[in-house]
């Protein structure tokens, strides 16, 4: 097997069976998708050179390769601390960042923010936090541990990115999107009854690409929430929506907008970048009628509940 386009210090000592043995991923694939998204790459380099780094520290929370730490070290901080959980990551960011030569610049620790800052590991307060430690429904990537970390560490100068998150939605009807998650007897043929399987089905949300799927949108858009790392976390919110057309709804498709400056990165529907969307179903669909409000509930994991408004149709 020919291979091609490694560098010499990845291949040159290694057997193509020691390759494959020992270069063995244990970190999700997303983050290869992530780091080739030119416009995620692009704002938040963008945000990181509009900011004045000199003799100022930054500590980011999730490492990952350590492409972001390398941006605040070309743009002239003083020193980059960063944090990642997983120890793969970790030595791969290490490596990236000496083969970079910027390892004089930043300093890696394989361990949680909570550890690093509870332990007085980190012995200052950084001038500047960055995280990116979302998933495509804000939540499910620890945010609200990150936000209690930061907040031990944070003070009323400390620049921290992304500065505010915004969440939208709106109610779709969607079988093709609901059958992502559910097993459908109907389609099963021979009889058979396959229903069990539906107790290990999501009940708060799941990825999706939403484009990929025939779906008809039954409410405007919404604002559903807005997130910070300095304001406590409201755990539920309760939404007035209308319904614009009728219809059986499935759920509620979600996306946000992170501010970094006056760039954003974002999972938003019109885009296509690495970032799924999240749908967030509910138990039972619900019949919607085109004008009639509703009081769609989100809780603090992503579950959501819908209620009319005039005391019917509830899920």
């Amino acid at each position: 097997m020919e291979l091609a386009n490694y560098s010499d210090w990845s291949i040159d000592r290694l057997s193509e069976q020691n390759l494959f043995l020992d270069n063995k991923r244990k970190f999700p694939s997303w983050h290869y998708a992530m780091m080739n998204d030119k416009s995620r790459n692009e704002a938040i380099y963008s945000s990181i050179r509009s900011l004045d780094l000199k003799n100022k520290s930054v500590l980011e929370i999730g490492t990952g390769a350590g492409l972001v730490a390398m941006y605040f070290a070309r743009c002239g901080a003083k020193h980059v601390y960063t944090c990642e959980m997983d120890k793969q990551l970790c030595e791969i960011a290490k490596q990236n960042i000496k083969h970079n030569n910027l390892e004089d610049k930043i300093t890696v620790y394989n361990m949680s923010s909570t550890y690093l800052i509870d332990s007085n590991i980190l012995n200052l307060t950084p001038d500047v936090i960055f995280t990116e430690t979302l998933d495509c429904g804000i939540i499910g990537e620890g945010y609200e541990r990150v936000a209690a970390d930061i907040k031990k560490i944070a003070t009323q100068e400390t620049i921290i990115l992304p500065e505010i998150i915004k969440q939208y939605g709106f109610l779709v009807e969607s079988t093709d999107i609901n059958e992502q998650n559910i097993a459908n007897n109907e389609k099963m043929g021979a009889g058979l009854n396959l229903e069990l399987i539906n107790r290990y089905s999501t009940f708060t949300y799941f990825p999706v690409r939403y484009k990929n799927y025939k779906a008809r949108t039954l409410t405007d858009v919404a604002e559903i929430g807005t997130y910070n790392y300095k304001d406590s976390f409201k755990k539920n919110k309760k939404i007035r929506i209308k319904a614009y057309r009728s219809g059986t709804c499935h759920g509620l498709i979600t996306y946000f907008h992170a501010k970094f400056g006056n760039h954003s990165v974002t999972n938003d529907v019109r885009d296509n970048g690495h970032w799924h969307q999240a749908f967030h179903p509910f138990l039972n669909a619900v019949n919607l009628v085109a004008g009639n409000d509703y009081l769609l509930g989100i809780s603090a994991k992503g579950y959501v509940t819908l209620t009319s408004l005039g005391g019917q149709n509830e899920c």
